[in-house]
């Protein structure tokens, strides 16, 4: 029971203070957990523990369960790599030596294991059309799905093996479950760990251009990188709907297991950057927070800058200026071809200066160089701050890759 003011009024109600209580199980989420059946969770064991090179598909239950560090400790006692969704990039820290990245719609080199695995245990994910890249990279493969949330399982692949509960408990008695054959796991899989590590530093030695770009207008790679250099590991990364979440999703690298990126998904609307922000200043005062929102999602709502100010709040603002609704442009560049964009231009605005003639901290950054020290002394400021960021008007250069949104794809067919 929570125990109530006694001096609250309540002379003119018809209702006593004591009619009124809540449940402390319920100031928490989640308020109950359940296991998975234990037959279940024998069967999935086996089949892990005989796989070659299963990896671990994580998505946001892994957070709403707060099962982080079970998961981490889990993946590294059997040598198990792991993949995440953009909800899911926390599940273990991005530095891991077994962090596979994002998989879907865009990864880094996730898709590329999921095709070579023989075994997926997908933990807390629906498996949408992002993380399944339009349910093309998971066809024919074993699976096990946790979930706590029954209506997800074969609604849109179907599962070997089903585990109804709770994430956190079910990784606790799967790892349970497998604790005899643990330590014969982890030798037999150490080179599969070494090889997911030697594919990642390929990788990044593939995307070096662009992750160092020194060019102006300023790339989001560039961007990414500098945020990966000055966010400390106890600070957040917010990112708004659209290609924010996307960029954010694929190159920000959480450095422990926990949720410090906290996209806009589920309708995935733009306007979310700067009151996502404020909601997790709120939640985590005196943590470093950044949000990543395009100059369209900003337009929405920079008037909660006011709000912000007025409630003494601390965080910064990145808007990436690309004067355009960037997705949309990009996306219409995809499928239509040069020249053929409608309704997606915007009209350039200095974001640093409206920041200002509000009464908050603005900085407007057009050389990559200034990007660390702008983040540095936005986060040293008490109060809200604004960087405004001039970023790439071309819009072959606005996502990550290849949408899959813009492909024809044919049964069969493996896009980029």
């Amino acid at each position: 029971m929570v125990d109530l003011p006694e001096d609250i009024s309540h002379e003119m109600f018809e209702f006593s203070v004591a009619e009124f209580f809540g449940a402390e199980e319920y100031q928490s989420v989640p308020a109950f957990r359940t296991r998975p059946a234990a037959d279940d969770i024998a069967r999935a064991a086996a089949l892990l523990a005989t796989a070659q090179r299963p990896i671990i598909l994580a998505g946001g239950g892994v957070h709403l369960s707060g099962a982080a560090d079970a998961l981490s400790d889990f993946a590294s006692a059997l040598n198990i790599p792991v993949a995440h969704t953009l909800t899911g990039k926390g599940a273990i820290a991005c530095s891991d030596d077994l962090s596979a990245g994002l998989f879907g719609r865009y990864d880094r080199i996730a898709n590329g294991l999921i095709a070579e695995s023989d075994l997926l245990l997908v933990v807390g994910s629906k498996l949408g059309e992002i993380a399944t890249k339009r349910f093309t990279i998971l066809n024919g493969k074993t699976i096990i799905h946790l979930d706590l949330v029954a209506e997800e399982f074969n609604r849109t692949t179907p599962a070997d093996v089903v585990l109804w509960g709770d994430v956190k408990l079910g990784i606790e008695d799967l790892a349970r479950e497998l604790e005899p054959e643990a330590a014969g796991m982890h030798a037999k899989l150490a080179p599969y760990r070494d090889e997911v590590k030697s594919r990642m530093a390929k990788w990044r030695v593939e995307v070096a251009e662009k992750l160092e770009d020194k060019g102006t207008p300023i790339g989001m790679g560039r961007l990414l990188t500098e945020i990966n250099s000055v966010l400390p590991a106890d600070g957040y990364l917010v990112a708004d709907g659209g290609f924010a979440a996307h960029w954010g999703g694929l190159l920000f690298d959480t450095k422990r297991p926990g949720r410090a990126f906290v996209p806009d998904r589920g309708f995935a609307s733009i306007g979310y950057g700067l009151p996502g922000a404020m909601g997790v200043a709120l939640a985590a005062p005196g943590a470093p927070v950044l949000s990543l929102t395009g100059d369209g999602g900003f337009n929405m709502v920079l008037g909660d800058l006011e709000t912000a100010r007025r409630v003494g709040l601390n965080f910064t603002v990145i808007v990436v200026n690309n004067a355009a609704s960037g997705y949309v442009k990009a996306l219409q560049h995809l499928v239509y071809g040069e020249g053929a964009y409608h309704a997606s231009d915007l009209i350039e605005m200095d974001y640093s200066a409206i920041a200002g003639a509000m009464g908050c901290h603005g900085i407007r950054v057009e050389d990559p160089e200034l990007i660390a020290d702008a983040l540095r002394e936005a986060i040293a400021h008490d109060g809200p701050s604004v960087i405004d960021v001039v970023v790439t008007r071309d819009p072959a250069k606005m996502l990550p890759g290849v949408d899959s949104r813009a492909v024809t794809i044919k049964k069969g067919d493996r896009i980029a």
